[in-house]
């Protein structure tokens, strides 16, 4: 039996990547690493991870029609960790209309209560 890649694209088989975070048996302890779980939480579906890795000041109201977008594959273009904030910058792939586009995005993440949390997008990298 084949086992299932993970969404987040990182090579790995999807029950030794982010299925461990969005299950909750872990945490990812880089900032890179919890925006590939929440790319792989929009593809599963995962509305209670999403909300919980996402800074509560900047979270909006997520509902199930937040989640109607068909995500095909996520690039992750380069990541500048830090001990409090950290940047990725990602393409992430989606299909709209039988065509594939893709959102393309600078993200800030911090520390919130020890664990990494999505800010918000940035205009540019810093």
């Amino acid at each position: 039996m084949l086992e299932q890649l993970c969404p987040c694209c990182s090579g790995k088989p999807f029950d030794s990547c982010c299925r461990l975070y969005l299950s909750g048996k872990a945490y990812p302890g880089k900032a890179e690493a919890l925006m590939r779980s929440r790319f792989s939480a929009f593809v599963t579906g995962n509305l209670p991870y999403l909300r919980k890795t996402w800074h509560p000041d900047t979270c909006p109201e997520l509902t199930s029609e937040d989640l109607n977008t068909q995500w095909s594959r996520l690039e992750v273009i380069r990541s500048k960790p830090g001990l409090k904030k950290s940047i990725v910058e990602f393409k992430a792939w989606f299909v709209e209309d039988g065509t594939e586009r893709a959102l393309h995005e600078i993200s800030l993440f911090k520390l919130y209560k020890k664990r990494w949390v999505y800010v918000e997008p940035l205009s540019e990298w810093p």
